[in-house]
C-alpha cells in the first residue's frame, strides 16, 4: 500500500528580514535652557524665554532614584512604592559667560553689566534642552524639564613661561533634576527620524515640550 507523500507548502514565516541597526549617540550640542516660572500641583507649568546656552562639552546624566520599595505579603509580591525621578547631571562647558551664570544662579547684573552675588540669592529652577548627534547623522531631542544648578567651582591656573601650550580651564556645572510639581513630569525624549516626530519637531525647542496624550477612553459598562 503506498502512501502518499507529504506535500510541503511554502513558509511564508520564513522570508529573510533586515535586522533593526541601532546607532549610538555621538555628540552634544545645542543646549537651551528656559526658567521655570509656575509650578503648581494641577495647574500648567510656565516658563520663560528659551534662552542658548553655548559652549558645552559633555553633560553626564546619572538617575539616583534608587530601588522601589516592594512589600511582599502572601509569598509574592504586594504593592510597590516607586520612587520620585531623581537625576543629577554635571556638565563641562568651554565656559560660562557671567551674564549666563547670573541668571543660573539668580544674581544680579547691575547697569555697567557686572555680575553681583549676594548671600540672598537663589539659583532657580530650568528645564534643559539639548540635542544628540547619533552614528547616523540623526538627532536625539531631549528635554529635562526641572533642574537647578548649583554654584561651579572658581579655578584660574597661570599660564606657562617657558613655550608651553597653556591648560585649558573648563567650568562643571552640576544640575539637579527632579519632576514636576504641576504634573509630575520629569523628561521628554525622541529621535528626530521617529515617524510620529515631524510636525513637532520645528518647534520642540522653541519652549519646553508639552506632551500630546490622547486620554485613553474609559470601557463602556452599558449593557
Amino acid at each position: 500500500m503506498s502512501e502518499n507523500p507529504a506535500t510541503t507548502e511554502p513558509n511564508e514565516t520564513n522570508e529573510t528580514t533586515t535586522p533593526e541597526t541601532i546607532y549610538s549617540p555621538i555628540g552634544l550640542r545645542d543646549v537651551v535652557i528656559a526658567r521655570l516660572l509656575t509650578d503648581e500641583p494641577g495647574e500648567t507649568p510656565t516658563y520663560d524665554t528659551v534662552v542658548q546656552l553655548v559652549g558645552a562639552i559633555d553633560f553626564d546624566i546619572t538617575d539616583n532614584s534608587g530601588d522601589p520599595d516592594i512589600q511582599d505579603y502572601d509569598d509574592h509580591e504586594g504593592h510597590v512604592i516607586y520612587p520620585d525621578p531623581n537625576m543629577t547631571g554635571t556638565m563641562e562647558m568651554a565656559d560660562i559667560p557671567p551674564e549666563k551664570l547670573a541668571l543660573l544662579m539668580g544674581h544680579t547684573v547691575d547697569e555697567n553689566g557686572v555680575v553681583v552675588h549676594s548671600g540672598e540669592d537663589t539659583p532657580p529652577y530650568f528645564a534643559w534642552g539639548f540635542k544628540s548627534e547619533k552614528a547616523d547623522g540623526t538627532d536625539r531631542y531631549v528635554w529635562y524639564y526641572k533642574g537647578r544648578a548649583s554654584m561651579p567651582n572658581d579655578k584660574h591656573t597661570t599660564k606657562p613661561s617657558n613655550g608651553k601650550v597653556p591648560t585649558r580651564q573648563t567650568t562643571k556645572l552640576k544640575v539637579t533634576f527632579v519632576k514636576r510639581a504641576a504634573d509630575g513630569l520629569a523628561r521628554c525624549f525622541v529621535d528626530e527620524d521617529s515617524a510620529d516626530f515631524a510636525s513637532a519637531k520645528a518647534t520642540f525647542f522653541s519652549a519646553p515640550y508639552t506632551p500630546s496624550i490622547t486620554p485613553a477612553t474609559a470601557p463602556s459598562t452599558s449593557t
